[in-house]
């Protein structure tokens, strides 16, 4: 007793004692009920595929704790610059640029915590948890969404260019696959009509400014022969080339439009061109009267767009049975609005291109100047398509090409076995601790177990609320975590066993083996702290959540072990008086 005067003097104030347990028990109570706030279900507004494939929003109530790409399945894609069209001068800024347009269109997406971050200095990696459509994720994230709107060409640019791209093909030796006929495919003639070629509802509008103007691009009957090209007519390019309805419209049998477009790959015969046109496919085939094939639109259009899809502020999908189907609605800001209005003024009667990444949607009339409003019609096409091509207008289009480079799918059946196994290995470690410590620390081993739930808890809560996402290495974490936390117990179940051997208190005994265990447990909390902190830093998708996991779960074993399990001792201590010898 007189060996220690300071520790006696200040257990002999009850009321100061009584004081700082209830502020201590006040404390975790506060922690729980904040704990029970962080993982309440809550309503949460989701994307839900229809069966249709579209996607519609909803709100459900859900655990705010997220499952990671490896828990619940999903898309993971490596994407990385294109230089086949062109070397990139700053790749380094290009990448940071295309990033942050990939990561808008992905917030759009609706996928629920989804990963976009650069990895190293030349790949961006997105995944994207509860995905399995390979083909829409890749498209929404590659798409460069490079929209214009181009006029028709006038002047027969393509008539007169012709000779001279033929020309352009033999010397280049292009054609030498063109000499032989396919045997799924007749021999084209460049002087046979499409009269009659083409069957069925292939009508597509474009409405503009609350439908004062309207432009309908009807595929019906065309010119007679008399109005056809009368060039060389066994032209490699002049015998793949029929006359549209319009001037600057073509089409292409479909089996001869890879073919067509070798050729335009070609600089030679690019620039045989005319000067201040280009060359673009239509984004749809039209099927033509049986035993005629399926056919695709060619425009040639002044290479000058008249107005970029730059000035876009907003583009949503909708639903208009007048129009044939879904469009997306899209609006101009002022300026666009304004410079729309004139250049659209100055073509009255014209045909206008709406060409998305050198793709031409529609070209409708222009039957009146424009404003700042208007539609793309997608046909045929579904409501899933009508929102990822608004997603990717709303998000602006990428600022260098992007590809593929990795793309792997995980099952939702393979995510759900590892959830299980993860599972299944935290219920073995949580039973084997439990049962060494309370067989070998007896009560307060009992306590420590308390402590150790309450660790849990705390850990699962604190994850919630930072909206962090469990992933499989997580769950490692908050096993390995439960480990870290025991030992912290240990370390001070055994100082305080040092002190009882040597005849102190009960009470006497917990105040020092506190004291002596702290500086050990702190120690090795902060180390562990900073290697996690270094692996968030450096690491990558799993590593990172092994790494959140653990920072937050040495944080909580902290409180746990040096101030929940205190305070039950403490608690135990003022129920008993200090009179009962402490079972350890």
């Amino acid at each position: 007793m007189y060996g220690y005067p300071n520790t006696d003097r200040i257990s002999l104030n009850p009321l100061q004692g009584m004081n700082s347990l209830r502020s201590r028990l006040l404390l975790i109570a506060a922690a729980i009920a904040l704990s029970v706030f962080a993982l309440f279900p809550r309503a949460t507004a989701v994307r839900e595929r229809q069966p249709d494939g579209s996607f519609v929003e909803t709100t459900k109530r859900l655990w705010p704790l997220k499952y990671g790409l490896d828990l619940q399945g999903g898309m993971h894609l490596a994407l990385e610059i294109d230089e086949s069209k062109g070397a990139v001068a700053d790749k380094k800024d290009a990448l940071n640029l295309a990033l942050k347009t990939v990561r808008n269109r992905i917030d759009q997406f609706g996928v629920s915590e989804p990963t976009v971050q650069l990895a190293g200095d030349d790949r961006i990696i997105v995944e994207l948890p509860g995905i399995d459509d390979q083909q829409r994720a890749q498209d929404v994230v590659q798409k460069s969404a490079f929209l214009q709107f181009q006029i028709t060409d006038e002047t027969n640019a393509l008539e007169k260019s012709l000779p001279r791209m033929d020309a352009a093909v033999r010397s280049q030796r292009l054609d030498g696959a063109a000499s032989a006929p396919t045997a799924n495919a007749a021999k084209p003639s460049a002087a046979a009509p499409l009269s009659g070629l083409l069957t069925g509802d292939t009508t597509r509008k474009v409405a503009v400014d609350s439908g004062k103007a309207a432009g309908t691009e009807t595929a019906a009957r065309v010119a007679a022969a008399d109005t056809a090209v009368k060039k060389d007519a066994n032209g490699p390019v002049t015998k793949l080339v029929q006359p549209g309805q319009f001037p600057g419209q073509y089409f292409v049998k479909e089996t001869d439009v890879a073919r067509m477009t070798r050729y335009l790959a070609d600089s030679v015969v690019r620039a045989a061109v005319a000067p201040g046109k280009v060359i673009r496919f239509d984004a749809d085939t039209l099927v033509g009267a049986p035993g005629q094939g399926a056919y695709r639109a060619m425009y040639v259009l002044d290479s000058k767009p008249i107005i970029t899809g730059d000035y876009l502020t907003d583009a949503k999908p909708n639903n208009n049975p007048l129009e044939g189907g879904y469009i997306v609605e899209f609006e101009f800001n002022a300026e666009g609005g304004r410079i729309f209005r004139r250049e659209t003024g100055r073509h009255i009667r014209d045909n206008m291109a709406v060409v998305l990444d050198d793709r031409v949607m529609t070209a409708p009339t222009i039957n009146s100047a424009i404003g700042r409003n208007g539609q793309i019609t997608l046909g045929g096409a579904g409501l899933q398509e009508a929102q990822d091509l608004a997603l990717v207008l709303r998000a602006g289009k990428l600022p260098v090409p992007l590809k593929v480079a990795d793309m792997r799918s995980i099952g939702a059946s393979l995510g759900q076995d590892s959830i299980d196994k993860g599972a299944l290995a935290f219920g073995i470690a949580i039973a084997l601790v439990i049962a060494i410590m309370i067989g070998y620390y007896r009560f307060s081993g009992m306590i420590a177990c308390v402590a150790l739930a309450l660790y849990i808890f705390f850990t699962l809560a604190a994850l919630a609320g930072f909206g962090a996402t469990l992933t499989l290495p997580g769950i490692a974490g908050l096993v390995l975590g439960v480990g870290i936390a025991v030992d912290a117990n240990v370390l001070i179940f055994e100082r305080i066993r040092e002190e009882m051997d040597r005849g102190k208190s009960a009470r006497l005994s917990i105040e020092e083996g506190f004291k002596h265990a702290l500086s050990a447990i702190v120690d090795t909390s902060v180390a562990t702290i900073l290697s996690g902190a270094v692996l968030y830093q450096y690491g990558t998708g799993p590593v990172r959540g092994f790494a959140v996991t653990l920072v937050v779960g040495v944080a909580a074993s902290l409180f746990t072990a040096i101030f929940v399990t205190r305070t039950l001792l403490l608690l135990w201590l003022d129920r008993t008086g200090g009179t009962k010898p402490l079972s350890i």
